[in-house]
C-alpha cells in the first residue's frame, strides 16, 4: 500500500523499465528503484531481508519474495502447514528462520 500510495508500484510490477545507462533518465530510475528496494527490504525482518540485498531491481526482489513466501494459491493448505511449522525446529531455530538463513547461504 505504501509503495502504491507513493506512485512507485511500477517498480515492483516491472512496468518501470530500466533505461540504458547513457539515457538521461537512468539516474532518476536508479534512484527511485533503489528507494523502492529499500522500502521492501526495510519492511522485512533482518533475517529475511538479508536474503534480498544482492538483487539489483525492486522487481527482482518482489518476484523472489512472492515465489518464496506467497501462499495465495494454496490458502486452504496454509493453515495446516502453519500449524505444523510452529512446532518444527532445526536446532534452536524455528524451521522458517532456518530456511531463510539456509537460502541466504
Amino acid at each position: 500500500m505504501y509503495i502504491s500510495g507513493r506512485g512507485r508500484d511500477d517498480y515492483i510490477t516491472g512496468a518501470a523499465v530500466q533505461p540504458g545507462t547513457s539515457d538521461p533518465k537512468f539516474r532518476t530510475w536508479r534512484a527511485e528503484n533503489n528507494m523502492v528496494m529499500s522500502w521492501l527490504i526495510s519492511s522485512m525482518t533482518t533475517e529475511i531481508g538479508e536474503n534480498f540485498l544482492l538483487y539489483t531491481t525492486a522487481t527482482e526482489i518482489w518476484k523472489a519474495v512472492c515465489d518464496t513466501f506467497s501462499s495465495s494459491k494454496n490458502t486452504a493448505k496454509l493453515f495446516h502447514v502453519e500449524s505444523i511449522l510452529q512446532d518444527l525446529r532445526q536446532g534452536d531455530q524455528p524451521v522458517t528462520t532456518y530456511f531463510t538463513t539456509l537460502t541466504r547461504y
